[in-house]
């Protein structure tokens, strides 16, 4: 199981002529590292003074980072039977389990991106009412939950590819197009809050 392999490791056999673990693993896994940023930050953010009003919201937010940590490493070995099952099915030539093993990757890498955008959502919370002082974690769990989200949708794009059912890709792609537009929104608030405390790289470096 990935979650129990050393980051060496992991690191090793993503960078081998192998096909899995590939993006999607590598995808889950770097938002579970978000996941596990947010919940430092927001560790350090209950019971501290001055946060007393919103304790209940952190609290809820450092409940999400540690579900959203565990789903997404079980997400990982997920993805990499998804594309062992797919890999699998095409062998047997059969449509019915090629179109099931491709739903299957398709809402595998959907979960991913769904957990991406629950941690961005809470990136935010704790950016906005967290400890200031770690204003910077924030923002960087932020970031890489939204490539965590903006990769889970590549694979299911990429997958909806292999299908020819109309009706399945229209229903995932109108979810898909909503489900970009709020986490746009997000990060440019996230973008805000990072600009409100001089973190705008491109006014620093002149860019």
């Amino acid at each position: 199981m990935i979650k129990e392999k050393k980051i060496q490791d992991f690191s090793n056999e993503l960078d081998s002529k192998t096909p899995t673990p590939g993006g999607g693993a590598f995808s889950a896994v770097c938002g579970a590292l978000a996941a596990s940023l947010g919940g430092m930050v927001s560790r350090y953010s209950i019971n501290k003074k001055g946060l007393e009003d919103y304790e209940k919201i952190l609290e809820e937010a450092l409940e999400s980072f540690i579900v959203c940590k565990e789903r997404l490493l079980e997400l990982a070995d997920a993805d990499v039977k998804a594309y062992q099952d797919f890999n699998d099915a095409k062998k047997t030539k059969s449509e019915s389990k090629i179109i099931e093993a491709t739903h299957n990757s398709i809402e595998t890498a959907y979960r991913i991106a769904k957990c991406g955008y629950e941690i961005l959502n809470n990136a935010y919370v704790v950016a906005k009412y967290g400890n200031q002082n770690l204003l910077s974690d924030a923002i960087i769990t932020g970031y890489y939950a939204w490539a965590t989200m903006q990769s889970g949708l590549t694979l299911v794009k990429d997958n909806l590819n292999y299908l020819k059912d109309d009706e399945y890709k229209k229903a995932f792609l109108e979810d898909i197009r909503g489900f970009i537009a709020e986490t746009d929104y997000l990060v440019n608030k996230i973008r805000e809050l990072s600009n409100e405390k001089n973190h705008d790289y491109r006014r620093i470096f002149n860019v």
